[in-house]
């Protein structure tokens, strides 16, 4: 990753810029910890899986590039061995359709992405402007109908809803949620200024 992305400072830098985390210290350690049990209950079980299903817009899809390609299935290239020395079979779903809004899939999880999920995603940051009401109605309903009460990931960075998820996290009803930041407000500037060919590895051709 560092040497992908600049160095290790600057790779830390984005990273740290990149992943937002919700509620004051502890909760963020008690997030930590529940994020753990998660897949610890998942290795302890009969079907030892941890499901991570992804809902959103082409950016999930993937337009542009193979399916096979898409940001859910890289992640899962990446975890996939790691989870499997503790057990645990990781199993990604990528259920996202352009153009759809989280209102009304939001209210048809457990038919979108399934009820075992141990994961849900949904992609806020292109087309659901800056109302929060669409994740709030997503978050209820995932609560709701899904019997694992899943960990939320979104990808989003609108104030609105960041409130909304910090609010109810400091309400004890959601302990582990995570936000992905857009990209053009995670890389810095001033290296995407740089030419081409002294860009890093993971930076080249960042507008295509």
């Amino acid at each position: 990753f560092a040497k992908r992305y600049g160095g290790e400072d600057e790779a830390y830098k984005m990273l740290s810029r990149g992943i937002k985390t919700f509620g004051d210290e502890t909760k963020r350690k008690l997030a930590v910890q529940h994020t753990a049990e998660r897949i610890l209950r998942a290795a302890a079980s009969d079907d030892p899986k941890f499901v991570a299903s992804f809902g959103g817009y082409s950016v999930t899809v993937g337009r542009g590039n193979m399916f096979s390609q898409s940001f859910p299935f890289l992640m899962e290239s990446v975890l996939k061995e790691p989870l499997k020395k503790l057990g645990v079979d990781l199993v990604v779903r990528n259920a996202a359709i352009g153009g759809i809004p989280s209102f009304p899939y939001g209210w048809c999880l457990s038919n979108l992405l399934g009820e075992d999920s141990d994961l849900v995603s949904w992609d806020y940051s292109m087309n659901e402007g800056n109302d929060a009401t669409g994740l709030e109605s997503y978050i209820r309903h995932a609560l709701a109908t899904l019997p694992k009460r899943p960990l939320f990931v979104v990808l989003d960075d609108k104030r609105n809803r960041m409130d909304l998820i910090n609010k109810y996290v400091d309400l004890g009803i959601l302990i582990d949620p995570v936000a992905i930041i857009r990209g053009d407000n995670v890389v810095d500037k001033k290296l995407l200024s740089r030419k081409e060919e002294e860009l890093p590895e993971g930076l080249t051709r960042w507008n295509e």
